[in-house]
């Protein structure tokens, strides 16, 4: 298979395994001579409901924040927030989990407010540093405290820290203008088979070839470059932001 140039990469800012990605891929060296163009959605009922929604099965959400503390370890980014995520999230044996499936009754998230303020973030080409700079405060990648990053004023001051306009990013979602951009985002999550983030698809002559999950970072990497051993990532430095994800 021939070496390629150029990804997709669908994300969700809800995602703790997305935001791994995020976090890798703008600092990690072997990415930074490739074209990725993000591309958000997030867990509502849509594709038809074949975009996965972990809170609805308690046993996913046992094991996730566990495994997102293993890969960030294994990213070189700090995992205490992933920790203390996972206590929460503990099975107990004196449940009878026969019955039924057990879920985590979550409140309504606007994932579309932050979304969109992305959208115009990439609009102003700080993309990546807008992405970066909410997982970074979502899950307390920096060790300076989590943040609600569905809360404007946490947006508005994300922002301002990448250097676009506040009020512009929490109206975003509001202002309509970039209805039928995530429309058409949608509609090629849709012909690439997204199922869950991070999801990574290359096109091909038969069609797009596909990954899911931060674990297949190196079998994207070995298809990009089309070299027959698995390339090592190595843990990231914080500071080491490549010149192509500003």
């Amino acid at each position: 298979m021939r070496a390629a140039n150029s990804f997709r990469f669908y994300f969700s800012f809800r995602s703790p395994f997305a935001a791994i990605a995020i976090y890798r891929l703008r600092r990690a060296a072997q990415f930074g001579d490739f074209e990725i163009e993000l591309i958000p959605v997030w867990p509502e009922n849509i594709f038809g409901g074949h975009m996965d929604n972990p809170t609805d099965n308690l046993f996913k959400m046992a094991y996730l924040f566990v495994d997102a503390a293993r890969q960030a370890d294994d990213a070189g980014i700090n995992a205490g927030f992933f920790r203390t995520l996972a206590k929460n999230f503990t099975l107990k044996n004196d449940v009878d989990y026969a019955p039924e499936k057990l879920g985590i009754q979550m409140p309504n998230e606007n994932w579309g407010l932050t979304h969109h303020a992305f959208n115009y973030a990439q609009e102003q080409g700080r993309g990546w540093a807008f992405a970066d700079a909410v997982c970074i405060r979502r899950f307390n990648f920096d060790g300076q405290g989590p943040q609600d990053v569905l809360n404007p004023k946490v947006l508005q001051a994300i922002a301002s820290q990448v250097g676009i306009d506040p009020d512009k990013a929490i109206n975003a979602q509001s202002s309509g203008l970039y209805d039928e951009r995530q429309a058409a985002f949608i509609k090629s999550s849709e012909a690439d088979g997204v199922f869950g983030v991070p999801f990574f698809a290359i096109d091909r002559d038969v069609g797009a070839e596909v990954f899911w999950g931060n674990d297949r970072l190196g079998f994207l990497l070995k298809s990009l470059t089309d070299v027959e051993s698995m390339p090592v990532i190595p843990q990231v430095d914080a500071t080491a932001i490549q010149t192509t994800r500003r």
